[in-house]
């Protein structure tokens, strides 16, 4: 009889940690779903946040793949999550040596569609103003990519007689 007891207290036992191993095990997985959740909402969250600034690092290489200018600036996106946002930014350009510095401002960026959501990737099509050496340009189409952390704007090339080398011009937020 001390046998039996012994045997039936040691199955409520098992079956008593069992249910807590179940209990704890799925409430693991639950916790675990959640924490994912929430950061993937929380990425997401960063990257549709109203306004983005961030600085311009472009190396500009010619048609040899040679370096031929070195873009650095500031820009910024306000309203980003409104019909219609706002991009200002300050191109400054020079040699690799140094020579020849000058800077390029970009403002007045019109929508001429809905912003595009890729993914991660934020995609504006519109038009600005950019001042170039004979005076601005305006209504030039420029395309604007934000990622993650950094952004490409590309410019209408014929409308600025390729002064970009026909590239964008890359950057990181800040």
């Amino acid at each position: 009889m001390l046998g039996m007891n012994f045997y039936n207290n040691f199955l409520n036992k098992k079956r008593y940690f069992t249910k807590i191993t179940l209990v704890f095990g799925f409430t693991t997985l639950f916790l675990a779903t959640i924490a994912l959740t929430i950061n993937n909402h929380s990425n997401v969250e960063a990257q549709q946040t109203d306004s983005k600034t961030g600085i311009f690092n472009h190396t500009q290489t010619d048609f040899t793949g040679n370096t031929s200018w070195i873009n650095s600036g500031n820009w910024s996106i306000n309203a980003l999550n409104s019909s219609n946002p706002s991009f200002t930014a300050v191109i400054e350009m020079s040699k690799p040596n140094g020579s020849a510095g000058h800077k390029h401002e970009i403002s007045n960026f019109n929508l001429t569609q809905a912003p595009i959501v890729d993914g991660e990737v934020i995609n504006l099509n519109g038009t600005s103003t950019i001042t170039m050496r004979n005076g601005p340009v305006t209504n030039l189409t420029t395309i604007i990519a934000l990622y993650n952390e950094s952004i490409d704007v590309y410019f209408d090339p014929e409308r600025i007689d390729n002064h970009f080398e026909n590239q964008s011009i890359s950057g990181i937020q800040k």
